[in-house]
């Protein structure tokens, strides 16, 4: 009996042992899948991934997949700070590009819709999308209408410039006209008063200039205040030449950096037409482009950002198994980054 009782206690144990390691091995195996899979993905450039259509709603609310020779209107999100995430110059490219190929290849794209919420952001993003989207108006012979959805401000009106007809929600906020440098500190009498000295070594006149480790030059300040200034008077003839109601002087001696309410922006220039849904932009944008009102069209947009990026990324609670309540500020471009950023 005892020798028995041995047996069923050994054969139990060894079941035991054999789930259990059974259970770690599935554990671990898992585990070197989803990061083998996060390390393949990681690697791919998000610059670089192809962007997935996406059929967004119409006038009518519909968002219903149409034949392959239907005529497309390509919605375009411009939202969020300009030149970072998924609003990029090299991202935005990458949308237009793929709106003319594959199955929206032959043209099918008869308009564009720039979708803005944003306060704007990197000089240098700002002023590239601008053009990507002037070039693919001109080259495609194609209407591109902009509707502010909440915030068009500093770059983000710069981009709504390439518009042919810039429209407004109810309660958006437009305008923000002007140039912000990220601020200069100098901490040199901090530093003396706790004994700390520092020494930088340079080559080229100037080299060092606003150096925030030894006390300022009078009128050290004045290459950056030209690079403002040039920035600045980029912004407003972008603006004039677009916005043929706002007068050059007006908008540098009385407009300023000011925003407005979508009612006084567009009593002054600002927008063509306030008040107004997203519905019947796309409704009118699709006259303009061509299509009858009894004529069937989609409107499509596409997601630069692989969903496994989203899910594998780096800080994700996925990965981690942390959730973190912060907030957290974007870094601006450069240490000392200009910016057409609209800021409260």
């Amino acid at each position: 009996m005892k020798i028995m009782q041995d047996s069923i206690f050994m054969s139990s144990l060894r079941a035991f042992f054999t789930a259990f390691f059974a259970v770690i091995g599935a554990i671990v195996g898992l585990t070197i899948l989803i990061f083998a899979l996060y390390g393949i993905f990681s690697l791919a450039d998000d610059d670089k991934l192809p962007a997935t259509a996406k059929v967004m709603p119409d006038a009518a609310g519909s968002r219903k997949k149409l034949d392959s020779d239907t005529p497309v209107l390509l919605q375009i999100s411009i939202k969020g700070i300009i030149g970072h995430d998924d609003l990029t110059a090299e991202k935005i490219e990458t949308v237009l590009l793929k709106s003319r190929e594959d199955e929206l290849k032959d043209s099918r794209v008869k308009g564009v819709l720039l979708v803005i919420d944003s306060p704007g952001g990197g000089v240098n993003d700002s002023d590239i999308i601008y053009r990507l989207v002037q070039q693919y108006k001109e080259r495609y012979n194609v209407p591109v209408f902009a509707y502010v959805d909440g915030l068009c401000a500093s770059g983000g009106y710069y981009i709504a410039c390439a518009a042919d007809k810039i429209f407004a929600s109810d309660v958006s906020i437009v305008g923000s006209i002007g140039v912000l440098s990220s601020p200069f500190m100098n901490v040199y009498d901090a530093l003396t008063k706790i004994g700390v000295n520092s020494m930088t070594l340079i080559a080229g006149k100037g080299k060092d200039e606003m150096n925030p480790l030894r006390p300022w030059k009078p009128g050290e300040q004045e290459n950056y205040q030209q690079l403002v200034d040039f920035f600045y008077g980029r912004f407003t003839e972008v603006v004039t030449k677009n916005r043929p109601r706002i007068e050059a002087e007006q908008l540098v001696q009385e407009y300023g950096a000011k925003v407005f309410p979508v009612n006084k922006a567009q009593e002054l220039g600002y927008v063509d037409v306030g008040d107004v849904p997203l519905s019947d932009v796309i409704r009118e944008l699709s006259l303009a482009a061509g299509i009858n009102e009894d004529e069937k069209y989609q409107v499509i947009s596409f997601e630069t950002k692989s969903w496994w990026k989203r899910t594998f990324k780096e800080k994700s609670p996925f990965v981690t198994g942390k959730i973190k309540h912060e907030l957290a500020l974007p870094q601006m471009e450069g240490g000392n980054g200009v910016q057409y950023l609209y800021s409260r």
